[in-house]
């Protein structure tokens, strides 16, 4: 229950003498009605006693008497427990009596309320739906909640929070719900427990992912992305290179080999967001056979067989003629990893005849990977194909 303190420590001793009230002072904050109990309450002082009345008039001369006000444990010592049982002003008095005979005295006025309405809670949240691991507060209304109510807050069921008319939490999940109880101990029949609306939390989640296709269209360097987020409908990536994109599944193009921090943010429809990134090494790889070439000399230039490839660790290519015989065969590399050599269609130092020849190819790249072959027009690699000598 809720105390006022309306006389403070005795300095000055003096008699008072009673005569019509022009002003009272109503009790702070003070919400009485009838059959309510309510404290009334001074600082004590040592060697002091204390004697209360209630009256029903500004002139202190009527009364008020039981049934009507009640002092629950009498009227004596610096805090006593009135019960309100008549609606309508009141004044009251506290005489303090020192133990040298002197007296000072306190005058107050108090209000009962006519009850209109028994007691009742609703509580409020200041956000739903909420991203996952936002900190929220519910609150309470209380109707009639009496002098110092009890609050009890629940989260499924299981108590949680602490005495007051607000609970906090940064930990809500999908579906909890949330309510609470508020006991007004103050009623004349005994305390009254109510229970609030339950609300029921949404939790938006949310989680960036996304996984990386290279050589998109058989085009080396280009990265294609694709957004594998859930819950988000707004996207803003960053590959690395300078470049960024709002596109949900975007396709770039990067011109040099290295290793790139690709960066995913995904934002749902209430601003929510998730974050992830890692990196993203890109290599230059490839070896291409050509199929047919010309060795005779035209305007000074002569024609050669060059496999082109790039980034190779090792590499082996074998020209054969129709009998399995090998004619040619290189397995030397550039610092790049880019064949060095090539055939100019002779054999022994004599130049063989116009037409097909097969190859043989192996290679492995740089970062471990095997050259799967060449692709000879059906969407099957083979490790051999054929070359044609024209003329």
């Amino acid at each position: 229950m809720r105390s006022l303190h309306i006389i403070k420590r005795l300095t000055i001793a003096f008699v008072l003498v009673l005569a019509p009230l022009t002003s009272t002072v109503a009790q702070e904050s003070a919400v009485v009605v009838e059959g309510e109990r309510f404290e009334l309450g001074v600082e004590p002082v040592a060697g002091e006693t204390y004697v209360w009345h209630i009256f029903t008039d500004t002139r202190l001369a009527t009364e008020a008497l039981p049934p009507n006000v009640v002092f629950v444990n009498g009227n004596n010592g610096p805090v006593v427990t009135v019960e309100w049982n008549q609606k309508g002003l009141f004044y009251y008095t506290v005489a303090a009596f020192g133990v040298s005979g002197c007296i000072n005295m306190k005058v107050g006025m108090i209000r009962v309320d006519e009850i209109k309405q028994t007691p009742a809670i609703s509580i409020r949240v200041n956000k739903n739906p909420i991203c996952p691991g936002e900190t929220v507060t519910f609150r309470a209304t209380a109707t009639r909640p009496g002098t110092n109510p009890i609050y009890q807050w629940y989260k499924n069921d299981i108590t949680v929070g602490d005495n007051e008319s607000y609970y906090t939490e940064n930990a809500i999940q999908n579906r909890d719900g949330v309510r609470c109880t508020m006991t007004n101990t103050t009623l004349k029949n005994g305390p009254v427990t109510v229970e609030s609306n339950e609300i029921t939390m949404q939790v938006e989640t949310i989680i960036a992912s996304f996984s990386i296709r290279d050589n998109v269209g058989n085009v080396p360097g280009r990265v294609q992305f694709k957004n594998n987020s859930v819950g988000a409908k707004f996207y803003y990536w960053n590959f690395g290179n300078g470049s960024t994109s709002y596109d949900v599944d975007p396709v770039v193009d990067y011109s040099y080999d290295g290793t790139y921090r690709i960066k995913l943010i995904a934002i749902n429809p209430i601003n929510c967001i998730d974050t992830i990134s890692y990196p993203y090494t890109l290599l230059f790889k490839g070896l291409f056979i050509p199929n047919a070439f010309a060795p005779t000399v035209t305007n000074g230039l002569g024609g050669q067989f060059k496999p082109a490839g790039v980034n190779l660790k090792r590499y082996r290519i074998e020209i054969y003629d129709n009998w399995g015989h090998l004619l040619w065969e290189s397995t030397k590399l550039d610092d790049n990893g880019r064949p060095v050599e090539s055939w100019d269609g002779t054999y022994n130092g004599e130049l063989m005849p116009q037409g097909t020849y097969m190859w043989k190819a192996s290679a492995e790249f740089v970062d471990g990977s095997v050259w799967q072959g060449s692709d000879p027009g059906n969407g099957n690699k083979q490790l051999f194909g054929t070359v044609t000598i024209l003329r």
